[in-house]
C-alpha cells in the first residue's frame, strides 16, 4: 500500500462516487417526472385580401358578390328615370370592384364631367402634396407671406392663413353684389386671386364658416407661386399620374392659376379613383401620394357648418351618419362619397341634381360585408336598366358653374325607407312610375345632433384698396412679381 493511502480513504472516495452517480439518477428521474406541456397552436388569422389597385382600370363584380342587393340598385335606376331625376352618372365601388356604373343619356361613358366644387377638394389635396417635400411649410403661415402682396392694414386680414382659406373661415366678405354671385364678380376681374384678396373682411378668421370659391382661388395661387406650376400641372405629375388618370381638363385664369374653386373635368371612374385614394389614407399601390397626416387634418372638423355637417380642409364631413362618411361635393349633384365602414365609394354626377334624392334610393343596399347568394335574374334586370338609361331620349339643359350651394346632409342609409313602386299601364318600356308611395322627405339639416364644440383655428387678416398682385403662370419662387390694380 502506498504511503499515505489508507483503506479508509479508499472507501471514502468510493462512497463519494456512488453518491454522485445516485444523485445524477435522481435528477434524471425528477426531470422525467415533470410533465411536459405542449404549446397550444396559435389561431390562424385569415390574411386580409389584397387591395385591388385600379391604376389601369377598374375590375367589376356583381353587387351580390360585394354584399350589395342588386334589386335595390335596379329599383333606384327605375325611379331615377321615372321621376326624371337629372342624373348623368351613378357609380358604386366596393372592396375595389365596381358593382354599378350607369350613364344616363345624353351623358355617356368615357366622357369628362365638370365636377364643380369637387375641385376644391382636389385643390386641398395638392396642398398636402406640396407640403410633402416642403415646398409649402406651414398651413398657419399668413397667406400674405406666401404671395407678393403688400401687408394689410386690416388687423383681421393681415394674418389670414392657408388653414383659414382651406376651411372656408378666412373672414373675407363673400357676399354677392346685386344679382351677381361672388364668382361672377370675380370672373370679371383680370386677376382672380387678387380680386379676392382685395375683398374686405367681415369676420375674425377662424370663427365663421362662409362657403366661398374665392378662398380656393387664393389657395391655387399660393400653389402656383410656391411650386412654379399650375394646380393642373402639379396634379398631372403628382396626383393624377400615379392613379392612372389621363383624361382631364382644368382651366386657368389669365395669370396661369388653375381655377381652385371649380371647373375641373374628370371621368366618373376617375372621380372614383380619388375616393379610393382617400379611402386608403392617401396611399396608392406602394406610394404615399397624399401625406397621411395631411389627409387626416383635411378630414378633421375645423368648423361646424350646421348640426350634422362639418367642414375640414375642402372636405364635407357627416359625423352623425352611421356609418360615418365624408364627401367631395359640387353644386348640381357632383359627389364623391366615401364610406370607410362599408369600404365603399359612391360617385354621382348630374345637372341641377339633389344628390340626396339619389342617396335615399340607394339606402339599405349594403346588406353584408360578405358575399350574398347570387341573384342572376336581378343582375340581368340591372344590366338591362343600365343599357336602357344610356340610350334614353331625355335631354336636359346645360348647367352653369357660378353658383355655390351648401349641401344638405346625406341621409343615414338605414334611416330612410324605400318606396314601393308600382307599374303603370302604357308606361315606357322598362320604366316603373311610382303612383302610391309617399314622397321621401329631404333630410332636415337640424335633425342630426352634433355635440362637438367648434374647433378653434385662429388667426387674423388686408384693406379693400390694397394693390393687387399678378400671379404669373410658372414663376420661380424667389422671382419678383409685378403688381397690378384690379377693378
Amino acid at each position: 500500500m502506498a504511503p499515505g493511502y489508507s483503506c479508509s480513504t479508499r472507501f471514502t472516495r468510493a462512497g463519494a462516487s456512488i453518491i454522485a452517480v445516485l444523485s445524477c439518477f435522481a435528477l434524471f428521474s425528477c426531470a422525467h417526472d415533470t410533465p411536459v406541456v405542449a404549446e397550444a397552436p396559435k389561431p390562424q388569422v385569415a390574411a386580409a385580401p389584397p387591395v385591388l389597385w385600379p391604376t389601369n382600370g377598374w375590375q367589376t363584380a356583381t353587387p351580390e358578390a360585394q354584399g350589395i342587393d342588386s334589386t335595390i340598385l335596379a329599383d333606384a335606376l327605375v325611379q331615377i328615370r321615372a321621376r326624371r331625376i337629372p342624373v348623368h352618372s351613378l357609380l358604386i365601388e366596393r372592396h375595389g370592384k365596381i358593382v354599378l356604373d350607369s350613364y344616363f343619356y345624353p351623358f355617356a361613358a368615357n366622357r369628362t364631367h365638370n365636377v364643380y366644387s369637387v375641385t376644391k377638394s382636389v385643390t386641398s389635396m395638392l396642398v398636402g402634396i406640396a407640403m410633402a417635400n416642403h415646398r409649402l411649410a406651414d398651413l398657419n403661415a399668413p397667406v400674405y407671406s406666401l404671395l407678393p402682396v403688400q401687408p394689410s392694414d386690416d388687423p383681421r386680414k393681415a394674418h389670414i392663413t392657408l388653414a383659414h382659406l382651406l376651411s372656408m373661415t378666412s373672414g373675407l366678405d363673400c357676399r354677392p353684389q346685386g344679382s351677381s354671385s361672388l364668382l361672377q364678380q370675380m370672373l370679371k376681374s383680370p386677376h382672380l386671386a387678387a380680386y379676392m384678396l382685395n375683398r374686405p373682411s367681415d369676420a375674425e378668421p377662424g370663427t365663421v364658416f362662409n362657403y366661398c370659391g374665392g378662398n380656393s382661388e387664393v389657395v391655387s395661387a399660393v400653389l402656383t407661386r410656391t411650386t412654379g406650376a399650375s394646380a393642373l400641372d402639379l396634379a398631372r405629375q403628382e396626383l393624377f399620374a400615379p392613379l392612372g388618370i389621363t383624361h382631364v381638363s382644368w382651366p386657368t385664369d389669365g395669370d396661369g392659376v388653375s381655377h381652385g374653386w371649380g371647373d375641373l373635368e374628370l371621368e366618373p371612374r376617375d372621380m372614383a379613383k380619388l375616393g379610393y385614394l382617400w379611402l386608403h389614407n392617401g396611399r396608392w399601390e406602394d406610394s404615399q401620394v397624399i401625406p397621411a397626416d395631411y389627409l387626416a387634418q383635411a378630414l378633421t372638423r375645423h368648423i361646424s357648418v350646421q348640426p350634422g355637417i362639418d367642414y375640414g380642409y375642402g372636405m364635407w364631413l357627416y359625423p352623425g351618419h352611421t356609418p360615418v362618411d365624408f364627401e367631395a361635393n359640387g353644386t348640381g349633384g357632383q359627389r364623391i362619397t366615401v364610406v370607410p365602414g362599408f369600404d365603399m365609394v359612391e360617385v354621382t354626377t348630374g345637372n341641377g341634381l339633389d344628390a340626396n334624392e339619389v342617396a335615399q334610393l340607394l339606402a339599405g343596399a349594403v346588406k353584408s360585408n360578405e358575399a350574398l347568394p347570387s341573384n342572376p335574374g336581378s343582375d340581368a334586370r340591372l344590366a338591362s336598366l343600365v343599357a336602357e338609361a344610356a340610350i334614353g331620349p331625355v335631354a336636359l339643359p346645360a348647367q352653369t358653374g357660378t353658383d355655390e350651394t351648401i349641401p344638405v346632409p346625406r341621409p343615414n342609409p338605414r334611416a330612410v325607407p324605400r318606396p314601393n313602386p308600382r307599374a303603370v299601364p302604357h308606361s315606357a318600356p322598362g320604366v316603373i312610375f311610382e303612383v302610391s308611395a309617399p314622397a321621401i322627405p329631404r333630410p332636415k339639416p337640424g335633425a342630426v345632433p352634433n355635440t362637438e364644440t367648434v374647433s378653434a383655428v385662429v388667426a387674423k387678416a388686408e384693406p379693400p384698396n390694397a394693390t393687387a398682385p399678378e400671379f404669373p403662370p410658372k414663376p420661380a419662387p424667389a422671382a419678383p412679381v409685378a403688381l397690378a390694380a384690379t377693378n
